[in-house]
């Protein structure tokens, strides 16, 4: 019989483009590896939702919107959880969990954004100075992805940059960062990443748009690329950083990003200004150098990142 049983209050479930809405899911999918997991979202109060592995159970409010806790819709088996993970943790959550007398149980949050004044925390981000109490994550990718290139280019080796502009058709110019690339590095291909769709750049000159329609184009676009540029990372950790590493493409990220603890254990480079990032591309013109962060970021990504056996005996431990 399971010895856990984990309650997890989601606002981000449905919300399949949002970090923290795939980390809760793996959470949650990991969970079910030692014990009874419980789903509970906003939405029609009694109403139960089919979700894959899931039912999801909703208790009032609307969309992401938790209702208030005098109009919760009370489920008696909550009681009996022993721990409690919420995706995003603020004042109407801390209301609802007294509401429901979860207040004594362990409490986890995954989102790092905002102040966890009871309760932890869940580290996804391995420690630089010893990786001790890191949970890791499984990020998954179809390594088959790295056999045959994006149909839509007919060449590798590209900058690519993935933009702080979500839900932007490609149109010029290119986001600032990255008409800087196009133009320092003006031998180089710069393929820009948004709005469904990849932009080919080459000295500040458009010579192409191609579809971006699913996670595996995405894949092909990391997977042959030189160097992945991603100009606003995940979060949490970084998804799409996470997804470069795993196919040995070493990242360039905003040093100010939670994604630059990846960069600082030897698995990319990080900038804090137009000059540094164009100095971290000009590195990776040399070809030993960038061999020696590919194999680093192979190494690094499978090791926290691409074991799901080891995240959910990590994860299992960090609940108990």
């Amino acid at each position: 019989m399971p010895s856990q049983s984990t309650l997890i209050f989601s606002r981000n479930w449905s919300h399949d483009g949002a970090e923290v809405s795939f980390v809760t899911r793996s959470v949650a999918g990991a969970a079910t590896r030692f014990g009874d997991v419980t789903i509970v979202i906003p939405g029609p109060s009694g109403m139960e939702v089919a979700d894959g592995a899931f039912d999801l159970i909703a208790i009032g409010g609307h969309e992401t919107a938790w209702p208030a806790p005098d109009e919760a819709h009370v489920v008696e088996t909550f009681a009996s959880c022993t721990t409690v993970v919420v995706d995003e943790l603020d004042d109407t959550v801390r209301l609802l969990l007294d509401r429901f007398d979860l207040m004594t149980q362990a409490l986890h949050v995954v989102s790092p954004n905002g102040q966890v004044r009871r309760g932890s925390t869940l580290p996804f981000l391995p420690d630089p100075l010893g990786h001790a109490g890191s949970l890791g994550l499984h990020v998954p990718v179809n390594p088959l992805a790295a056999a045959h290139r994006h149909n839509g280019l007919g060449f590798t080796g590209y900058l690519l940059v993935l933009t702080d502009r979500p839900g932007t058709p490609p149109i010029a110019p290119p986001p600032d960062l990255a008409a800087w690339i196009t133009a320092a590095l003006h031998d180089q291909n710069v393929v820009v990443v948004e709005g469904g769709s990849a932009a080919v750049w080459q000295g500040r000159a458009l010579r192409g748009i191609v579809p971006v329609e699913t996670r595996t184009d995405l894949w092909r676009l990391l997977a042959h690329a030189r160097v992945t540029i991603d100009l606003s990372p995940g979060p949490i950790v970084g998804r799409e950083c996470i997804e470069s590493l795993r196919f040995g493409t070493p990242i360039v990220v905003p040093g100010s990003s939670r994604a630059s603890a990846h960069a600082a254990l030897g698995a990319g480079l990080s900038f804090s200004s137009v000059s540094e990032l164009i100095s971290c591309l000009d590195q990776l013109r040399d070809d030993s150098f960038l061999a020696e962060l590919q194999e680093e970021a192979s190494r690094y990504s499978e090791t926290w990142y691409g074991d799901p056996d080891r995240f959910v005996a990590n994860l299992k431990s960090a609940l108990a």
